[in-house]
């Protein structure tokens, strides 16, 4: 889904970049017949090039984001044992920030508690390397199939309609839980509480030296 989102904002990116050209075009066309205008015509284009601007921004921080957090809030998640994962393409956004798309493959458990073998593609952080096995809480609908997203674990805590359907999954004793610490900063960052408890540890030691 992240693939198709970065695409669709590049298709997106390249609309607003012709509307943009066109109208200011018309700068030179209004200058030549419409001298008198020319200053309310400049106002115009500033203003919807701004807003233009500032509309794409919101898409590519936070479409995703909206996303997860209605299908969090509608009870659309799903538990998974990612398994491996793979990089398939960098990418960058308008202010040069730096992600990995990854290609991630494990064994998802639906609201049954069927298990089914998954593969998605997700926007980690610039500086992910490798991807440690264990569980994460995944939107997953079976009517959009393709809208799979990591959703961090302080969003499973801050919706208490989820923890219902959390609880279920615990106490499935067929399902050997070993939760990752899933959480987001500047792309999703994948590491296990150990690795969590360690930095902590580790920055906590340095502030008190």
């Amino acid at each position: 889904m992240q693939v198709f989102l970065a695409r669709t904002l590049n298709k997106i990116l390249l609309l607003f970049f012709v509307v943009a050209l066109a109208l200011f075009a018309g700068v030179f066309v209004t200058g030549h017949f419409y001298p008198e205008y020319r200053t309310y015509y400049l106002g115009v284009f500033a203003v919807i090039s701004i807003i233009l601007a500032v509309y794409f921004k919101y898409l590519e921080n936070y479409w995703d984001k909206k996303i997860i957090l209605k299908m969090a809030s509608d009870g659309k998640i799903a538990l998974m044992n990612i398994q491996s994962g793979k990089r398939l393409m960098p990418l960058r956004d308008t202010s040069l920030g730096r992600y990995w798309i990854y290609e991630l493959t494990g064994q998802l458990w639906n609201r049954e508690h069927i298990p089914l073998q998954k593969t998605f593609q997700e926007k980690m952080n610039g500086g992910t390397q490798e991807i440690p096995p264990g569980f994460v809480y995944v939107t997953y609908d079976e009517l959009k199939p393709r809208q799979i997203f990591i959703i961090p674990n302080a969003m499973i805590g801050n919706l208490p309609n989820l923890m219902p359907l959390v609880a279920d999954y615990e106490k499935d004793k067929t399902i050997d839980i070993r939760y990752l610490d899933a959480h987001y900063n500047r792309g999703m960052v994948l590491r296990t509480f150990k690795e969590t408890i360690a930095d902590y540890n580790s920055c906590y030691t340095d502030q008190k030296i």
